[in-house]
């Protein structure tokens, strides 16, 4: 993470073409959004075909703004560099507005939240204990490497074998292969692991590990577009618009994981 977060402080000092403002954005005529496989935010069909929360909102978005939207798929450990490269004009993927990434991007306001669990087998419950029991080597945990899991578990887990991965798919995969003893998740991938056959999953606490607020981001000095953005938000709040985005795209028709990434975190530590 660290490393992470040293690139993209080099490459947003070193001048790199910023991302455009909406001016820009109308001449182009197309919003180009980062997007990475992200279920349910973000799903990728077998065929390449995305659709779900952020892909049916953003091109609601764009419709609005009179404008074509171009979806500019990275992993998600890449999709910072993607706008503060000039590559994408804004970032939508379930991305939670963290301290670390306003050092680099302006975030629009919030709208959603969502809260992180740890999920383990049930032999790992009984050999740590506790969740202070988690911290033993001989005790593996995935997270997805650039995401806020990532974050969970070292702050939670330092003293476990922290296992990072590229999607959650490859979690998903770890877990049902037993690879790993546990995973900081959030709904559905919750869920999904806690009805895995092969192997039993749970989360041990009541509580969530920590909640974050999921937004926009934009390059520093698009004012403009980050206005629009805000304004949209606000306009479908008030119309109760992300209330039934997630009524239906956090269902259980979509409570999947998507397709595996054709790319991958080159800093992700492979599990099994």
């Amino acid at each position: 993470m660290i490393r992470l977060f040293a690139a993209l402080v080099s490459l947003f000092c070193a001048g790199s073409a910023a991302a455009g403002d909406l001016d820009e954005i109308r001449e182009r005529g197309a919003l180009r959004v980062a997007v990475a496989p992200l279920s349910p935010f973000v799903i990728k069909a077998e065929d390449g075909t995305l659709s779900g929360y952020e892909i049916e909102a953003t091109s609601a978005l764009a419709h609005s703004l009179g404008l074509a939207v171009e979806f500019v798929e990275k992993p998600f450990c890449e999709l910072a560099e993607a706008v503060l490269s000039g590559e994408a004009d804004m970032i939508a993927s379930g991305y939670s507005n963290m301290p670390e990434r306003r050092r680099l991007l302006d975030f629009s306001l919030p709208y959603r939240d969502t809260e992180y669990f740890v999920v383990i087998s049930r032999a790992t419950g009984k050999k740590a204990r506790t969740l202070r029991g988690l911290n033993r080597k001989d005790i593996s945990i995935a997270y997805q490497y650039g995401g806020v899991t990532g974050m969970v578990a070292n702050g939670e887990f330092p003293g476990a074998d922290l296992k990072g991965f590229s999607s959650f798919t490859e979690i998903l995969d770890a877990l049902e292969r037993g690879a790993v003893d546990g995973a900081v998740l959030f709904d559905p991938y919750i869920e999904i692991a806690e009805k895995m056959k092969t192997y039993k999953y749970r989360a041990p606490h009541e509580f969530a590990l920590t909640r974050t607020i999921e937004a926009y981001a934009t390059a520093k000095g698009a004012d403009a577009l980050h206005e629009a953005l805000n304004a949209w938000v606000i306009e479908r709040d008030l119309e109760d618009y992300w209330d039934d985005m997630e009524e239906k795209w956090f269902s259980d028709d979509y409570a999947v994981a998507s397709a595996p990434p054709p790319h991958a975190c080159a800093a992700a530590v492979p599990a099994g």
